[in-house]
């Protein structure tokens, strides 16, 4: 009898703990998220510097001998004749005003990004790794405590026109592009490509306020065509409610 009630207070003791970790689990909620294009331009490696055998000279050199190329006397090369029209001027259309209206963002105070856009305003890379440094900045902040999180869109769980492809490719395809915080560690980390639910970028305590830079590193592989592509990655911002 003694061990039964022992087994029976074990029993209600576990039920208690995973009654208490379901409340908090369900006191964090999604207070704002935010998403960042990458654009990305993917180059060759140069190719290697060849030399062309110099061909036999068939046109006179202009500067030997009595060939003339222009001269105010009556002789010429090109005899003058009508006027040549180099560029035409033509009528332009008059332009249409456009108006755009900002509208203020009612949770940049807990969350917002601070693009560092590149300046030929995509990212280019090589074959190979490529690590570009703060690629932009994170500001985080909120009045309960908090925690920020990743993932990428563009795979079979999150659906697009690219659902897969390079660079969030698809798991458990490893995405090709990674993040990192220097500011905490310099471990690089790549952006989770499993669907919603991502992984904690940094948490945050009672009123602190915080901004990050995010470096990017992208990984090119050989099999993979020149040309632009994008990745979209979402950052989500939990909160624990009062």
């Amino acid at each position: 009898m003694r061990y039964r009630n022992l087994f029976g207070l074990l029993a209600l003791a576990a039920l208690a703990i995973l009654t208490v970790v379901s409340q908090a689990d369900a006191l964090t909620g999604l207070k704002t998220y935010k998403e960042v294009v990458i654009s990305i331009q993917v180059t060759p490696s140069p190719a290697p510097v060849g030399w062309l055998a110099p061909k036999k000279q068939t046109l006179p050199d202009p500067f030997v001998g009595n060939v003339q190329i222009a001269s105010s006397g009556s002789a010429w090369d090109v005899a003058p004749g009508a006027p040549v029209m180099i560029a035409q001027s033509s009528a332009q259309p008059t332009p249409v005003p456009v108006q755009f209206v900002a509208k203020p963002d009612p949770n940049a105070a807990f969350l917002r990004v601070i693009p560092h856009p590149p300046g030929a305003g995509y990212f280019s890379a090589p074959y190979g790794t490529t690590v570009f440094p703060c690629a932009f900045e994170i500001f985080t902040y909120y009045t309960n405590s908090y925690k920020l999180q990743d993932w990428g869109w563009n795979t079979t769980k999150t659906g697009g026109g690219n659902s897969g492809t390079f660079p969030i490719e698809n798991y458990p395809t490893i995405s090709d592009l990674s993040w990192a915080v220097p500011d905490f560690s310099p471990t690089v980390t790549p952006y989770w490509n499993q669907g919603p639910g991502g992984e904690t970028t940094w948490v945050g305590a009672v009123k602190q306020a915080q901004q990050h830079c995010i470096n990017l590193t992208l990984v090119v592989p050989n099999s993979q065509p020149a040309g632009s592509f994008t990745a979209t990655i979402q950052y989500n911002l939990y909160v624990t409610l009062p």
